[in-house]
């Protein structure tokens, strides 16, 4: 949603800007994210893995945003809506729903991860491919009950003003007041909660994985250790760019919209820079793990399983260019 525009004209920093971005993530992540899915729906072919389960949901949530791109640079482009309803409501709504599904399935691989070295043993029972099946169409059963009711409040509307049709913007008050009410609630259970769970896991890694590389006698013990927390703290950094920005702006600009204050100036212009940087992260996933990958990295964690031994957990991450390799840290 943005604000009614009194300006007809294009030259307007939003329109170039989505534009622009919407186009280079198009670019980047319609190659990145189709080549990440059907490599992993040939390793959950060949073997299924419950991390590779939560990341192929995560991919495929990525690429219906990437496809729906077409509909938003078409519109910013000419800045005039001509296909109707529906067409304004898919890409409106998959937005929305490629956020918070993102959050969830990121927040279930942490969960995993964590589960996996701090509770190897323990966690046995609940870490099983039928589990996560269910979880993922749980999370997309309650992302499609919260799509309904986005989808309805991002219908087409005339400008009269300017004599055409919008989408993506030019809303009424009383869209902007249920806007408001949705948005609250889906910051609060899609952004929020899985955020402290994430920032929870992460910290529970960081240190099993310290004193993996105080109590372990292998010699790369250390340096594989900084290496998974530096990779851990990158992908928090990276969801807290994305979406914390753009929730907190949006709130804000939501109660500017609903003259609950008038402090703040310029919130339209940094609520479109925050848009664009929560657009990013259909890209930014694949990019990422890519990266993470270009160096053989073998992690050794000794966990105590509470029973008397010791587990040994080997994970192996190897080339991009090996279709089972990218994700076999996620093992």
């Amino acid at each position: 949603m943005f604000e009614n525009n009194s300006n007809c004209s294009l030259a307007d920093l939003r329109y170039p800007l989505f534009k622009i971005t919407y186009s280079l993530v198009l670019a980047l992540g319609l190659p990145l994210n189709a080549v990440a899915l059907w490599m992993f729906l040939r390793r959950l072919c060949r073997s299924i893995s419950v991390p590779v389960i939560y990341m192929t949901n995560l991919a495929l949530s990525d690429l219906l945003f990437v496809l729906s791109l077409p509909f938003r640079i078409l519109y910013f482009s000419t800045g005039r809506w001509t296909l109707g309803d529906v067409a304004c409501m898919i890409p409106g709504t998959l937005f929305s729903v490629n956020l918070y599904s993102s959050s969830f399935f990121i927040m279930l691989v942490s969960v995993d991860r964590m589960l996996a070295l701090a509770y190897p043993l323990r966690s046995r029972s609940v870490r099983t491919p039928t589990v996560a099946w269910i979880t993922c169409l749980a999370v997309w059963i309650v992302i499609g009950t919260l799509a309904v009711p986005v989808a309805l409040n991002h219908r087409a509307n005339n400008d009269t003003q300017c004599g055409v049709q919008r989408c993506f913007e030019h809303y009424s008050e009383e869209n902007w007041r249920f806007g408001f009410f949705i948005l609250c609630i889906v910051t609060t259970v899609g952004i929020l909660l899985p955020f402290c769970i994430i920032l929870a896991c992460t910290v529970v890694v960081v240190r099993q994985l310290r004193g993996i590389a105080v109590t372990s006698a292998l010699p790369s013990s250390t340096e594989v250790s900084i290496k998974m927390v530096w990779l851990l703290l990158s992908n928090l950094l990276i969801y807290a760019i994305c979406f914390i920005p753009f929730h907190a702006v949006f709130i804000l600009y939501g109660l500017q919209k609903l003259n609950v204050f008038q402090y703040f100036h310029n919130l339209l212009t940094v609520q479109t820079v925050t848009m664009c940087l929560a657009s990013t992260n259909s890209c930014l996933d694949p990019l990422v793990y890519y990266f993470s990958t270009r160096t053989h990295i073998t992690w050794y964690a000794l966990a105590n399983s509470g029973h008397g031994y010791n587990t040994v957990i080997v994970c192996s991450c190897q080339s991009w260019l090996k279709p089972q390799g990218l994700w076999n840290f996620l093992c």
